[in-house]
């Protein structure tokens, strides 16, 4: 992972509730979330993430990858012309 991107395990929301939960932070700034889910029947474990944007907190996508879901928090919260979630909340041009 990039330096200074750190993952922090959240407790859980509710006594019902135990969602695994991570915040991310980058530079000691909270940056994100990622949550874990399980989709269908599948046996593979799927990673969600958001990204925390001007006061907003923007559902990002699922992915097999944990680092690569941090990863991308980072990248969406450094340019969020980047990814085609945060391009949509704010109503940005597409780059092509």
């Amino acid at each position: 992972m990039t330096p200074h991107l750190t993952t922090t395990p959240l407790p859980p929301r509710t006594r019902t509730d135990r969602t695994q939960r991570w915040e991310v932070r980058f530079e000691g700034t909270a940056i994100g979330t990622v949550e874990a889910k399980k989709v269908g029947r599948s046996s593979s474990q799927f990673y969600q993430a958001f990204v925390f944007i001007e006061g907003r907190t923007i559902n990002l996508e699922l992915d097999i990858d944990f680092e690569g879901r941090v990863e991308t928090i980072l990248a969406a919260w450094r340019d969020p012309a980047s990814n085609v979630h945060t391009r949509i909340a704010f109503k940005l041009p597409d780059p092509s």
